[in-house]
């Protein structure tokens, strides 16, 4: 009874997450991938109601399994592209091909579909079958699918993983507040993922159930993760959304379908930018940031410092990765904590009011960089610099 409880509470929280979905589809179209995953949950979490409310589709709700768990990868991946992509994400070619293993998924549901009923039932609910025929390539094709899955989805994880950590790189190069764009929900949802299906084979492995190993568990962890997906996928914008109104030339940003390790020097290898040019650049960069305090614009982005000091946005980012050695982030951030400590020492203002003062848009963002660069919370360095 629990697991029809648990199952039927995560359906509902898919079903209502994908009526308030599908009118935004047209024009979110990031949020296509989260549909194809979020039926896919669906299908794969109905089966304890299936088999206890409706046991003449038992072999229907089988049938669909490789296919839904198939699904399931590249979708995630391919929502993770869209949040994470530098210009906004539309279905191409190279998505379709991320749907290759359907062509094993489903010739295998046609073959449990097509099979007589009660060879249906001694291939998965007998313990001795003679294997024969349709009967044993239907086991074999089973039995690679499951291997495919699992090799498939150690995959899939890892590039998630890596496009993640790409893409945080990026935003230090673009944006001085990262506040909502981090994706930290997405890495959680990969470590629940994995924690999901470790448990689940555990179970199916398990001879005989137990208190702490029982499909139970395995649809509380289920539940977890579509609460998750659900109330972060709602709410959360790609993380360059604000720039997509910038000129494609002028962004010279690829969507990117791989991460790809470059070093800044193979990055800007192609650049006419000479050292008296980046020299002169670094100038006005420090104009602006420290006498102009442009650093107090809570949304400042590289391409509003270009705009600023007249300059292309690559040759900004250029000067600021290889002349001054810092990411767009660090620069203005550090500009932020030098006039936070002055304001620390000179004031009693509290340390939040401080924070909002010099341009930070979030307490905790302040409090990562103020550590970052002292040592310190504000509160030690305060109290340090009052000591006689």
């Amino acid at each position: 009874m629990l697991e029809q409880i648990l199952s039927a509470a995560a359906l509902a929280v898919i079903g209502l997450t994908i009526q308030q979905l599908l009118p935004q589809l047209t024009q979110r179209r990031f949020l296509q991938p989260l549909l194809l995953v979020l039926i896919a949950l669906a299908l794969i979490i109905s089966g304890p109601i299936v088999f206890s409310v409706f046991p003449g589709l038992n072999f229907i709700y089988i049938a669909t399994l490789p296919v839904t768990f198939l699904l399931l990868l590249p979708g995630l991946y391919l929502y993770a592209l869209a949040l994470t992509a530098s210009t906004p994400w539309r279905w191409q070619w190279r998505c379709i091909r991320m749907f290759w293993s359907q062509l094993l998924a489903i010739p295998l549901a046609l073959l449990i579909l097509t099979l007589p009923a009660e060879q249906q039932q001694a291939l998965f609910f007998a313990d001795d079958t003679e294997l024969q025929g349709q009967l044993l390539l239907t086991a074999v094709l089973f039995f690679i699918a499951t291997l495919l899955w699992l090799v498939l989805s150690l995959v899939s994880l890892l590039r998630i993983t890596r496009l993640i950590k790409r893409y945080r790189q990026q935003l230090k190069q673009v944006f001085a507040a990262d506040s909502g764009k981090r994706l930290g929900w997405l890495s959680a949802l990969m470590l629940i993922l994995l924690l999901n299906w470790s448990y689940a084979v555990l179970v199916f492995l398990l001879a005989e159930p137990s208190p702490w190993l029982s499909e139970a568990g395995v649809l509380l962890l289920a539940l977890l993760l579509v609460w998750l997906l659900c109330s972060c996928g709602l709410n959360q914008q790609p993380g360059f959304a604000e720039l997509t109104a910038i000129p494609r030339a002028e962004t010279e940003a690829a969507e990117p379908d791989e991460p790809k390790a470059t070093t800044d020097n193979a990055k800007y290898q192609r650049s006419a930018l000479g050292e008296a040019q980046a020299q002169r650049i670094a100038a006005k960069v420090q104009q602006a940031v420290y006498s102009e305090q442009l650093y107090l614009d809570p949304a400042l982005t590289l391409y509003k410092l270009a705009e600023h000091i007249g300059v292309s946005a690559q040759y900004l980012s250029q000067t600021l990765n290889q002349t001054l050695q810092q990411s767009f982030y660090d620069y203005i951030n550090e500009a932020r904590i030098v006039a936070a400590k002055q304001l620390l020492q000179q004031t009693e203002d509290s340390v939040l009011c401080i924070a909002m003062a010099v341009g930070f848009n979030a307490r905790s963002s302040f409090y990562k960089a103020f550590r970052s660069n002292a040592g310190l919370t504000p509160a030690q360095y305060r109290a340090k610099q009052s000591q006689p």
